[in-house]
């Protein structure tokens, strides 16, 4: 995705129903044939198999891509449809007046707000790396095993970018302790809501993870990208606004699949033993449901289960969905030094997902 023209890919992300995805598609099939790709538009692609979960066998739990080909859409067209059409993508995208632009629209750092398109990779049930693409600040973020970087894309030479590249070229995305700091705990950004968007708030209430007079005082932004949200609580963020955390509320898997690497290489700068995150997942007695899906998911719902004393994707159970893209769940993620969120989800009997 990163070898056409930057024209040619900023039309085919505004184009019309899954040509975005069916790209993607047919470039994660040339990578892996037996791979399946789960995307919003096709639901997923690739044979089923096995219904059993044993992730240590790897013929019958095979690697799954999730993809959310263009994060925040309709602020990327409503943002290009203000510029000249003769106007190429690739001459207003990166560049420093819109970058502005963006930002006094869309609110800052655009290295975080920023319209993405973002793809991960789940096998044998465990988070593998996550990918994405900035096309506003034309920057690329990678969380694997080899660590997490922020790399600006050389479009004049996007043959160059493989891993060793970015290891070496890239910046280091850390990971900031809240109380060094000094941040409020509670701040936090998630999704709210916005005109035609329901049930985001029933669900964000009935969580009863902060009162409605601190969640006014405390939300630092209400309707924040999906993939990129992690990297409000990176250094990215400026650290004169340090987020307490980042709440899933009630979204779809692909808003919140890219997370989980970060989740699971992120490591504490001061302490390279300690995970830098920690997450958990939210449940209600009686959920909330939209089109028809469990916004949060008791354990016995969850697509996060338990096996030989470890955490795991269940991506068997997921599959079986008639679409996968459409799991829903409601997740917590924050700095692992965030005593007050620690304390809250464990009162409430929320679980800790460590993979």
């Amino acid at each position: 995705m990163f070898s056409g023209d930057l024209w040619d890919f900023g039309q085919l992300c505004l184009g019309m129903d899954a040509g975005p995805e069916i790209t993607i598609c047919q470039e994660l099939v040339k990578y892996d044939a037996g791979a399946v790709v789960v995307t919003e538009e096709i639901g997923s692609r690739g044979m089923q198999f096995s219904d059993s979960f044993r992730p240590n066998d790897p013929q019958t739990f095979r690697t799954v891509f999730i993809s959310d080909p263009t994060d925040r859409s309709n602020q990327l067209k409503a943002f290009l449809a203000e510029y000249p059409r003769y106007m190429k993508i690739g001459k207003i995208l990166g560049d420093s007046e819109a970058v502005a632009r963006w930002e006094e629209k869309y609110s800052k750092p655009a290295s975080i707000t920023g319209a993405t398109s973002a793809i991960s990779c789940v096998r044998r049930g465990l988070p593998i790396f996550s990918v994405i693409v900035n096309y506003i600040t034309q920057q690329l973020v990678v969380s694997c095993a080899a660590g997490n970087r922020v790399l600006n894309l050389p479009w004049e030479r996007p043959e160059l970018v493989d891993l060793k590249y970015v290891r070496a070229k890239g910046t280091i995305a850390t990971f900031p302790d809240i109380e060094t700091e000094n941040g409020n705990m509670q701040s936090f950004v998630t999704f709210l809501g916005d005109v035609g968007k329901v049930g985001y708030g029933e669900n964000f209430r009935d969580s009863n993870l902060i009162s409605r007079k601190n969640a006014k005082k405390f939300l630092h932004y209400g309707v924040p990208g999906g993939p990129s949200r992690i990297l409000y609580l990176s250094s990215l963020q400026p650290r004169r606004t340090p987020i307490g955390f980042i709440l899933a509320n009630g979204e779809k898997i692909g808003e919140w699949i890219h997370w989980l690497s970060f989740v699971r290489f992120a490591k504490s700068h001061t302490d390279d033993s300690q995970p830098a995150l920690m997450l958990y997942e939210i449940f209600q007695d009686r959920p909330w449901t939209k089109e028809g899906v469990l916004m949060s998911t008791p354990p016995n719902y969850s697509v996060f289960r338990e096996y030989s004393g470890r955490m795991y994707i269940d991506t068997s159970w997921l599959l079986r969905m008639p679409n996968p893209s459409q799991l829903r769940s409601t997740l917590i993620i924050a700095p692992h030094d965030n005593r007050w969120v620690a304390r809250s989800s464990s009162q409430s009997g929320f679980r800790q997902l460590v993979f």
